[in-house]
Protein backbone atom coordinates (compact mmCIF):
# COMPACT_ATOMS: atom_id res chain seq x y z
CA UNK A 1 0.00 0.00 0.00
CA UNK A 2 2.05 3.23 -1.39
CA UNK A 3 2.10 5.77 1.54
CA UNK A 4 4.52 8.35 0.50
CA UNK A 5 2.54 11.43 -0.91
CA UNK A 6 4.38 11.31 -4.41
CA UNK A 7 3.22 7.38 -4.60
CA UNK A 8 -0.44 8.83 -3.92
CA UNK A 9 -0.10 11.30 -6.31
CA UNK A 10 0.84 8.77 -8.60
CA UNK A 11 -2.14 6.47 -7.85
CA UNK A 12 -4.54 9.20 -8.46
CA UNK A 13 -3.09 9.81 -11.64
CA UNK A 14 -3.64 6.12 -12.88
CA UNK A 15 -7.38 6.40 -12.22
CA UNK A 16 -7.75 10.13 -13.47
CA UNK A 17 -10.32 10.91 -15.63
CA UNK A 18 -9.50 14.06 -18.22
CA UNK A 19 -13.43 15.94 -18.06
CA UNK A 20 -14.60 19.27 -19.47
CA UNK A 21 -17.64 21.26 -18.87
CA UNK A 22 -18.79 24.26 -20.69
CA UNK A 23 -19.87 27.43 -18.71
CA UNK A 24 -20.83 31.24 -19.01
CA UNK A 25 -17.45 31.91 -17.92
CA UNK A 26 -15.68 29.06 -20.85
CA UNK A 27 -14.91 25.94 -20.84
CA UNK A 28 -13.15 24.57 -17.51
CA UNK A 29 -11.09 21.29 -17.91
CA UNK A 30 -11.17 19.06 -14.73
CA UNK A 31 -10.23 15.38 -13.20
CA UNK A 32 -12.48 12.77 -12.06
CA UNK A 33 -10.90 10.60 -9.86
CA UNK A 34 -13.62 7.92 -9.33
CA UNK A 35 -14.05 5.65 -5.75
CA UNK A 36 -11.80 2.35 -6.14
CA UNK A 37 -14.91 0.57 -5.30
CA UNK A 38 -18.49 0.86 -6.00
CA UNK A 39 -17.62 4.64 -7.60
CA UNK A 40 -21.46 5.14 -8.16
CA UNK A 41 -22.57 5.16 -4.70
CA UNK A 42 -19.45 6.44 -3.06
CA UNK A 43 -19.49 10.23 -1.76
CA UNK A 44 -18.32 13.35 -4.12
CA UNK A 45 -15.73 15.42 -3.13
CA UNK A 46 -14.78 18.89 -5.39
CA UNK A 47 -11.04 20.10 -4.61
CA UNK A 48 -10.52 23.66 -5.25
CA UNK A 49 -6.89 24.45 -5.49
CA UNK A 50 -4.98 27.31 -4.81
CA UNK A 51 -2.96 30.09 -6.18
CA UNK A 52 -1.05 29.48 -9.38
CA UNK A 53 -1.57 26.01 -8.70
CA UNK A 54 -3.97 23.30 -10.84
CA UNK A 55 -5.14 19.90 -10.51
CA UNK A 56 -2.29 17.87 -9.70
CA UNK A 57 -1.07 20.14 -6.38
CA UNK A 58 -4.31 18.17 -4.95
CA UNK A 59 -3.52 14.35 -6.22
CA UNK A 60 -1.68 13.05 -3.29
CA UNK A 61 -4.96 13.94 -1.17
CA UNK A 62 -7.03 12.78 -3.94
CA UNK A 63 -4.73 9.05 -4.00
CA UNK A 64 -5.31 8.98 0.30
CA UNK A 65 -9.41 8.98 -0.65
CA UNK A 66 -9.92 6.41 -2.59
CA UNK A 67 -13.03 5.57 -1.03
CA UNK A 68 -14.29 8.71 -1.94
CA UNK A 69 -15.03 10.33 -5.87
CA UNK A 70 -13.22 13.21 -6.05
CA UNK A 71 -13.19 15.95 -8.88
CA UNK A 72 -10.53 18.54 -9.14
CA UNK A 73 -11.28 20.99 -11.71
CA UNK A 74 -8.30 23.46 -13.22
CA UNK A 75 -9.52 26.98 -12.24
CA UNK A 76 -10.24 29.51 -14.88
CA UNK A 77 -6.64 30.71 -16.15
CA UNK A 78 -4.61 27.95 -14.46
CA UNK A 79 -3.69 24.75 -15.68
CA UNK A 80 -5.71 23.49 -19.23
CA UNK A 81 -9.44 25.96 -18.19
CA UNK A 82 -9.68 28.86 -20.11
CA UNK A 83 -9.26 32.16 -18.15
CA UNK A 84 -12.49 34.19 -17.21
CA UNK A 85 -13.59 36.84 -20.08
CA UNK A 86 -13.51 39.35 -16.72
CA UNK A 87 -11.60 40.08 -13.53
CA UNK A 88 -9.95 37.40 -12.08
CA UNK A 89 -11.33 38.30 -8.49
CA UNK A 90 -12.97 36.78 -6.09
CA UNK A 91 -16.14 37.38 -7.21
CA UNK A 92 -15.48 36.33 -10.70
CA UNK A 93 -13.90 32.84 -8.85
CA UNK A 94 -17.38 32.20 -7.04
CA UNK A 95 -19.41 33.00 -9.58
CA UNK A 96 -17.31 30.34 -11.70
CA UNK A 97 -17.61 27.86 -8.54
CA UNK A 98 -21.34 28.48 -8.58
CA UNK A 99 -21.88 27.59 -11.99
CA UNK A 100 -19.79 24.48 -11.77
CA UNK A 101 -21.49 22.94 -9.27
CA UNK A 102 -24.85 23.90 -10.52
CA UNK A 103 -24.13 22.48 -13.61
CA UNK A 104 -22.36 19.02 -12.65
CA UNK A 105 -25.42 18.98 -9.93
CA UNK A 106 -23.03 18.52 -6.96
CA UNK A 107 -25.47 19.63 -3.93
CA UNK A 108 -24.55 16.56 -2.47
CA UNK A 109 -20.68 17.01 -2.44
CA UNK A 110 -18.24 17.89 0.22
CA UNK A 111 -16.39 21.14 -1.30
CA UNK A 112 -12.86 21.02 -0.06
CA UNK A 113 -10.40 24.27 -0.77
CA UNK A 114 -6.98 24.70 -0.21
CA UNK A 115 -5.53 28.16 0.25
CA UNK A 116 -6.71 30.77 -2.09
CA UNK A 117 -9.81 27.88 -2.91
CA UNK A 118 -10.41 28.38 0.78
CA UNK A 119 -11.26 31.77 0.03
CA UNK A 120 -13.58 31.07 -3.05
CA UNK A 121 -15.35 28.55 -1.25
CA UNK A 122 -16.35 30.57 1.40
CA UNK A 123 -17.42 33.21 -0.78
CA UNK A 124 -20.20 31.05 -2.77
CA UNK A 125 -20.85 29.50 0.22
CA UNK A 126 -21.63 32.77 1.95
CA UNK A 127 -23.86 33.51 -1.52
CA UNK A 128 -26.03 30.33 -2.09
CA UNK A 129 -23.52 27.24 -1.82
CA UNK A 130 -24.97 25.02 1.22
CA UNK A 131 -22.65 22.24 0.68
CA UNK A 132 -20.40 21.38 3.91
CA UNK A 133 -16.96 22.72 3.75
CA UNK A 134 -13.08 21.57 4.19
CA UNK A 135 -11.12 24.34 4.17
CA UNK A 136 -7.69 23.02 4.44
CA UNK A 137 -4.38 26.25 5.25
CA UNK A 138 -7.29 28.99 4.77
CA UNK A 139 -6.18 32.70 4.29
CA UNK A 140 -7.42 33.86 7.75
CA UNK A 141 -4.67 36.36 8.33
CA UNK A 142 -5.82 39.02 10.86
CA UNK A 143 -2.84 41.00 9.83
CA UNK A 144 1.38 40.82 9.60
CA UNK A 145 4.15 41.84 11.39
CA UNK A 146 7.82 41.26 11.70
CA UNK A 147 9.29 38.83 9.40
CA UNK A 148 5.72 37.90 7.74
CA UNK A 149 5.60 42.61 7.25
CA UNK A 150 8.80 41.97 5.50
CA UNK A 151 8.10 38.97 3.31
CA UNK A 152 4.58 40.78 2.42
CA UNK A 153 6.31 43.47 1.17
CA UNK A 154 8.85 42.02 -0.98
CA UNK A 155 5.79 40.03 -2.69
CA UNK A 156 3.83 43.04 -3.37
CA UNK A 157 7.00 44.25 -5.24
CA UNK A 158 7.74 41.22 -6.87
CA UNK A 159 3.96 41.33 -8.50
CA UNK A 160 4.85 44.78 -8.90
CA UNK A 161 7.43 44.91 -11.34
CA UNK A 162 5.71 41.84 -12.76
CA UNK A 163 2.72 43.42 -13.28
CA UNK A 164 5.11 46.89 -14.40
CA UNK A 165 7.53 45.32 -16.91
CA UNK A 166 7.00 45.19 -20.41
CA UNK A 167 4.97 42.06 -20.68
CA UNK A 168 7.74 39.45 -21.99
CA UNK A 169 10.19 40.54 -19.07
CA UNK A 170 7.05 40.88 -16.70
CA UNK A 171 5.95 37.40 -17.63
CA UNK A 172 9.67 35.73 -17.50
CA UNK A 173 10.30 37.72 -13.62
CA UNK A 174 7.22 35.92 -12.58
CA UNK A 175 7.89 32.11 -14.02
CA UNK A 176 11.51 32.80 -13.13
CA UNK A 177 12.45 29.31 -11.81
CA UNK A 178 15.14 31.16 -8.92
CA UNK A 179 11.61 32.66 -7.80
CA UNK A 180 9.38 29.58 -7.94
CA UNK A 181 12.15 27.88 -6.32
CA UNK A 182 12.89 30.23 -3.54
CA UNK A 183 9.44 30.47 -2.52
CA UNK A 184 9.20 26.51 -2.36
CA UNK A 185 11.52 26.39 -0.14
CA UNK A 186 10.02 28.79 2.24
CA UNK A 187 6.87 26.99 2.33
CA UNK A 188 8.62 23.67 2.69
CA UNK A 189 9.00 22.26 6.34
CA UNK A 190 9.93 18.80 5.99
CA UNK A 191 13.71 17.81 6.43
CA UNK A 192 13.18 14.17 4.24
CA UNK A 193 15.13 15.07 1.08
CA UNK A 194 13.20 12.56 -1.30
CA UNK A 195 10.17 14.66 -0.19
CA UNK A 196 11.25 18.18 -0.97
CA UNK A 197 13.06 17.50 -4.24
CA UNK A 198 9.32 16.20 -5.40
CA UNK A 199 7.58 19.13 -3.72
CA UNK A 200 10.07 21.59 -5.36
CA UNK A 201 9.58 19.49 -9.21
CA UNK A 202 5.86 19.92 -8.26
CA UNK A 203 6.50 23.47 -8.40
CA UNK A 204 8.84 23.92 -10.84
CA UNK A 205 6.20 21.66 -13.33
CA UNK A 206 2.99 23.12 -12.19
CA UNK A 207 3.02 27.11 -10.85
CA UNK A 208 3.76 28.90 -13.95
CA UNK A 209 1.10 27.13 -15.81
CA UNK A 210 -1.68 29.90 -16.53
CA UNK A 211 -3.03 31.70 -19.42
CA UNK A 212 -1.25 34.85 -19.33
CA UNK A 213 -0.04 37.66 -17.02
CA UNK A 214 -3.07 39.62 -16.22
CA UNK A 215 -4.40 36.18 -14.86
CA UNK A 216 -1.31 36.06 -12.06
CA UNK A 217 -1.69 39.75 -10.96
CA UNK A 218 -5.35 39.74 -10.72
CA UNK A 219 -5.01 36.46 -8.70
CA UNK A 220 -2.20 37.38 -6.46
CA UNK A 221 -4.52 40.67 -5.74
CA UNK A 222 -7.66 38.64 -4.88
CA UNK A 223 -5.65 36.75 -2.43
CA UNK A 224 -4.19 39.87 -0.75
CA UNK A 225 -7.55 41.84 -0.33
CA UNK A 226 -9.67 39.11 0.70
CA UNK A 227 -9.62 36.34 3.67
CA UNK A 228 -12.08 33.51 4.59
CA UNK A 229 -12.68 35.60 7.60
CA UNK A 230 -14.80 38.07 6.21
CA UNK A 231 -17.74 35.24 4.41
CA UNK A 232 -17.40 33.40 7.65
CA UNK A 233 -20.67 34.48 10.41
CA UNK A 234 -22.53 34.40 6.61
CA UNK A 235 -21.74 30.65 6.62
CA UNK A 236 -24.44 28.17 7.95
CA UNK A 237 -23.18 24.86 7.18
CA UNK A 238 -20.28 22.86 8.93
CA UNK A 239 -17.44 23.61 8.28
CA UNK A 240 -13.41 21.55 9.06
CA UNK A 241 -10.57 24.30 9.10
CA UNK A 242 -7.69 22.15 8.67
CA UNK A 243 -4.11 24.12 9.43
CA UNK A 244 -0.30 23.32 9.21
CA UNK A 245 1.21 24.00 12.75
CA UNK A 246 3.35 25.71 11.07
CA UNK A 247 1.86 27.74 7.78
CA UNK A 248 3.57 31.04 7.04
CA UNK A 249 0.93 32.38 5.57
CA UNK A 250 -1.88 32.56 8.22
CA UNK A 251 -0.42 31.65 12.53
CA UNK A 252 -2.45 29.18 14.32
CA UNK A 253 -3.12 32.24 16.32
CA UNK A 254 -4.87 33.46 13.82
CA UNK A 255 -6.54 30.40 12.98
CA UNK A 256 -7.85 29.77 16.20
CA UNK A 257 -9.12 33.00 16.23
CA UNK A 258 -10.73 32.89 13.48
CA UNK A 259 -12.87 29.80 14.33
CA UNK A 260 -15.07 31.98 16.52
CA UNK A 261 -16.16 34.05 13.32
CA UNK A 262 -18.30 31.14 12.25
CA UNK A 263 -21.39 29.90 12.94
CA UNK A 264 -20.47 25.28 12.78
CA UNK A 265 -16.62 25.49 12.40
CA UNK A 266 -14.17 23.12 14.16
CA UNK A 267 -10.31 23.29 13.77
CA UNK A 268 -8.10 20.55 13.25
CA UNK A 269 -4.41 21.58 13.26
CA UNK A 270 -0.99 19.39 11.81
CA UNK A 271 2.54 19.33 13.57
CA UNK A 272 5.70 20.06 11.95
CA UNK A 273 4.15 21.04 8.72
CA UNK A 274 3.26 24.43 6.94
CA UNK A 275 1.36 25.92 4.02
CA UNK A 276 1.80 22.32 2.08
CA UNK A 277 -0.35 19.75 3.73
CA UNK A 278 -1.29 18.78 0.46
CA UNK A 279 2.18 17.73 -0.50
CA UNK A 280 3.94 16.91 2.78
CA UNK A 281 0.64 15.49 4.95
CA UNK A 282 -1.63 14.13 2.37
CA UNK A 283 -2.34 11.25 4.71
CA UNK A 284 -3.27 13.23 7.77
CA UNK A 285 -5.39 15.43 5.58
CA UNK A 286 -7.76 12.14 4.27
CA UNK A 287 -7.89 10.60 7.77
CA UNK A 288 -9.66 14.39 8.62
CA UNK A 289 -12.10 14.54 5.72
CA UNK A 290 -13.26 10.94 6.08
CA UNK A 291 -13.65 11.26 9.77
CA UNK A 292 -15.89 15.10 8.90
CA UNK A 293 -18.01 13.20 6.11
CA UNK A 294 -18.57 10.24 8.30
CA UNK A 295 -19.72 12.45 11.13
CA UNK A 296 -22.07 14.17 8.80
Amino acid sequence: MATSPYQLAELAAKRAQRLEVVLESGITRYWRYPASNSPEAAQTILFVHGYRGNHHGLEAIAGALEDFTVLIPDLPGFGESEPLPRTHNIDGYTTWLLQFVNTLQLADALVLGHSFGTIVSASAAARTLRNPLILVNPISSFGFGGVKALLAQAQNLFYWLGATLPDAAGNALLKAPIMVRLMSGALAKTKDRKLRAWIHQQHRDNFSVYANRQVAIEGIRAGAENTVVEFAPSLDQRVLLIAGELDDITSVKDQIRSVGFFPHAELEVLKNVGHLTHYETPNQVADLVREFARSL
